[in-house]
């Protein structure tokens, strides 16, 4: 959907207040003896800037899916409070629905798999889908599924999807840890043939629609049409998937394995969501809002998370 030139200095003033929060925040955390400052320049360079760079290079000539996205106060406040209603969820709610489920589901790590993406597609898509679907007339078209949507998969939408899939492929396999069994040889030819179609279709549903549907079709298209500008609904729909882990950080003690210490304060929890995680939703902002193309951002999604949840998912099934 494109915007105004009117409406550029409403774009730069979110920008600049995301980019005076992101500085504010990355000073907070250099006082963290804890923090790796140079870990978190690393994903700033790479997640900040050159993915995202790949993604607006690659998608020069795509053609957005043509999607309505009608906002209003009423809207935006429902949105907002279900985002927080689901950042306190996600603490203990999962944790506590395990508690309640017979001992034999929750003792298979099978059966496990299975429930943690129901709990997912309930809380991320089938609620919220619900709410605006049914609650504000929306149409299934309008949160990018749409039919053109895969046969622009065979068009303009095939570039960003093989050159960014590619990149987040190559670099986790040369560069990042969740590569390393796959340098070393640790799998044998079978266990990859069947063993990666496999994780890369499972990876698709549970981390692509999941969190695609709900922080990209939905939240940040609402913000992009409130704000009336797309770099505004990336910046601001990046800041909240951050910020939705902050609550993690502060209550489960989650800062020990991010490197905040066992013990992070709320205001170092924040900062680190800003600094780290909020980062790493840029490249996906960047498809979206120049593709409209649910099917094109899962399957980005799932070629980034496919080599370092590969190891996890061949143990469970083969």
């Amino acid at each position: 959907m494109p915007y105004p030139n009117s409406q550029r200095f409403a774009c730069n003033r979110v920008l600049i207040g995301s980019l005076i929060l992101y500085v504010c925040a990355f000073g907070v955390l250099l006082r963290n003896k804890n923090f790796d400052a140079t870990d978190a320049v690393f994903v700033l360079i790479v997640f900040g800037f050159a993915f995202p760079f790949i993604a607006w290079f690659s998608t020069r000539r795509a053609i957005p899916l043509p999607i309505s996205v009608q906002t209003s106060k009423y809207r935006l406040i429902v949105l907002v409070g279900y985002i927080v209603v689901l950042s306190l969820y996600l603490v203990c709610g999962p944790q506590w629905i395990d508690q309640h489920l017979p001992s034999l589901w929750t003792d298979s790590v099978r059966i496990r798999f299975f429930i943690t993406l129901v709990k997912k597609l309930v809380v991320f898509v089938g609620i919220p889908f619900a709410i605006f679907r049914f609650g504000f007339g929306y149409r299934i078209r309008d949160f990018g599924i749409q039919s053109g949507g895969l046969r622009a998969l065979c068009g303009s939408h095939l570039p960003v999807v093989l050159v960014v899939g590619g990149a987040f492929l190559a670099f986790q396999y040369f560069l990042s840890g969740g590569g390393a069994s796959f340098r070393h040889g640790h799998f044998t030819t079978c266990q990859l043939l069947l063993g990666l179609p496999l994780c890369f279709i499972w990876l698709f549903f549970e981390a692509g629609l999941v969190e695609e549907f709900f922080f990209r079709a939905l939240v940040q298209s609402q913000l992009a049409s409130t704000f009336k500008s797309e770099a505004s609904g990336i910046a601001l729909m990046s800041l909240i998937f951050g910020l939705a882990h902050a609550p993690g950080f502060i209550f489960r003690h989650a800062g020990e394995v991010e490197g905040l210490g066992s013990n992070p304060g709320a205001i170092d929890s924040v900062a680190y969501s800003i600094v780290v995680l909020a980062i790493s939703g840029l490249t996906f902002g960047v498809i979206w809002a120049r593709t409209k193309n649910l099917f094109a951002v899962m399957l980005v999604h799932a070629a980034g998370d496919l080599l370092p949840n590969f190891v996890g998912f061949a143990q469970t099934w083969l």
